[in-house]
């Protein structure tokens, strides 16, 4: 009978323990997990209690907040359609989602609290969350919301000193400030308002030989060595076409890029071999989670792995020109064109610059540091080089801007099926000190040049009027 109770006092404690670390996991480890989560109402219960903190562009413009009205609070978005899906909502009827969502611990004064706010926590008195402020930049948002509008994709501007993120635009997109009355129509809207194509994944096409160039350098490529492309190659059975079946004739690394040669890139590219391939495609950031404030989903070389140990020849050979099974984000696109830009390192990417209390006290400040290495100062000098003779000479020329140097890369991606190509443009100027990095993608736009290269080129043409 002893045995019996102490066989239950121990069940007793076993379970009392593990219910300890459940509530230790959840409370405290999974805390802020939980609370970005959009489906905790937790956080829009709050609201009333909680003066929701206000959102702010860099330059102190107001991007959201909340004002009482009758005793009423009302989340207000000044700026309309322009910063979504970014901002997001938060509502009681159908949660949060944005940056909303994502920064709701700072925006309800729960994470790093004041004694002051766990004092009115603790309770339940009304009390002020924190304000945040972006890296983003109003002018240049609107600009690229203006340029974009009316198209389905995407357009990303960073820092490419900092990984500040500049603008951040998605087409098409929704007025935040009549979600309730027009919920229905927005979430099941053509082409997904409530989707942030800055976050989804596409095909890259040529825009990827910037990141096949750190493959073909590391072969010991001489790049003044000339290539004849005759509009068509076969490489292990598999024919590999220019577009339009248009021969460049005889190219070296520069004019390849320039010219969007996919002959010259798929053929050196597996000379190069996979190996030095993926370690490129992992160096730019393939397959790893990219550290920023919202979820991006992990760009991809092929569906079953995201970066594979080994890659079959004709894979190799399409990947190397962006086509294949090769995905990634137009945000991703901007992160290497900005890699390549800052010399070759890659900056950590973010969105929030300070928080500050209900006095206006820094809780927060952000501080620059570097994600990855992609290219060492000198083939990132390279890769710039062939960016420029892009603009200059080649398919970027639809970019170009009188009195400044832009580097840039077009790209016409084939989404599969028979619909119009992805349009892509990359970009950073000035070429020889950038301060703006820039990616563009218009969803079945047909080429980068004349639907992609537009939209960036407002871009830099603002960033560049504002003395960035």
């Amino acid at each position: 009978m002893i045995r019996g109770l102490r066989q239950v006092a121990l069940g007793i404690a076993s379970s009392f323990i593990l219910l300890s670390l459940g509530l230790v996991y959840w409370q405290v480890v999974k805390s802020d997990a939980l609370l970005q989560n959009p489906a905790n109402r937790r956080l829009v219960m709050l609201e009333g209690r909680v003066l929701r903190g206000g959102i702010f562009d860099r330059n102190g413009e107001v991007l959201a907040q909340t004002k009482k009205n009758n005793g009423k609070s009302e989340r207000v978005y000044p700026k309309g359609e322009a910063f979504e899906p970014l901002l997001g909502y938060a509502t009681l009827a159908h949660g949060s989602a944005g940056l909303e969502a994502g920064l709701a611990n700072w925006l309800l004064g729960m994470k790093n609290a004041t004694p002051a706010q766990e004092l009115q926590r603790m309770f339940n008195l009304p009390r002020a969350g924190d304000d945040v402020v972006l890296t983003l930049d109003s002018r240049l948002q609107k600009t690229a919301y203006e340029a974009l509008k009316g198209k389905v994709g995407a357009a990303v501007a960073l820092d490419p000193r900092t990984g500040a993120v500049l603008a951040l635009v998605s087409q098409p997109s929704y007025n935040p400030n009549t979600l309730e009355e027009k919920w229905d129509a927005i979430s099941k809207g053509k082409d997904g308002p409530l989707l942030n194509h800055a976050f989804a994944l596409f095909p890259p096409g040529s825009t990827m030989k910037v990141v096949t160039s750190a493959a073909l350098l590391r072969s010991n490529l001489n790049v003044s060595d000339l290539y004849q492309c005759t509009g068509s190659t076969v490489i292990n059975g598999q024919v590999i076409r220019e577009q339009n079946d248009r021969a460049h004739g005889w190219v070296n690394y520069n004019m390849a890029l320039a010219a969007s040669c996919n002959t010259y890139f798929a053929t050196h590219g597996v000379e190069a071999g996979e190996e030095r391939f993926l370690t490129a495609a992992k160096n730019f950031g393939f397959g790893q989670k990219i550290p920023f404030e919202l979820y991006v989903p992990p760009s991809q070389i092929t569906n079953g792995e995201l970066v594979p140990k080994t890659l079959d020849r004709n894979l190799l050979a399409a990947s190397t020109f962006g086509q294949g099974e090769v995905l990634v984000s137009p945000f991703h696109m901007a992160l290497i064109a900005s890699g390549i830009a800052n010399s070759g390192q890659i900056m950590t990417p973010y969105l929030v610059e300070r928080v500050l209390d209900s006095d206006q006290n820094i809780l927060y400040k952000n501080q620059a540091k570097p994600w990855l290495t992609a290219l060492s100062p000198e083939e990132a000098d390279k890769v710039k080089s062939a960016m420029i003779s892009a603009v200059n000479d080649g398919t970027a020329a639809p970019g170009a801007l009188p009195n400044v140097q832009v580097a840039a890369k077009t790209g016409s991606a084939e989404p599969g099926g028979n619909v119009p190509t992805h349009a892509w443009y990359i970009a950073f100027a000035p070429a020889d000190k950038p301060t703006i990095a820039v990616a563009v993608l218009v969803e079945h736009g047909g080429t980068g040049g004349g639907a992609a290269a537009p939209i960036a080129q407002a871009m830099i043409a603002q960033a560049l009027s504002e003395g960035r």
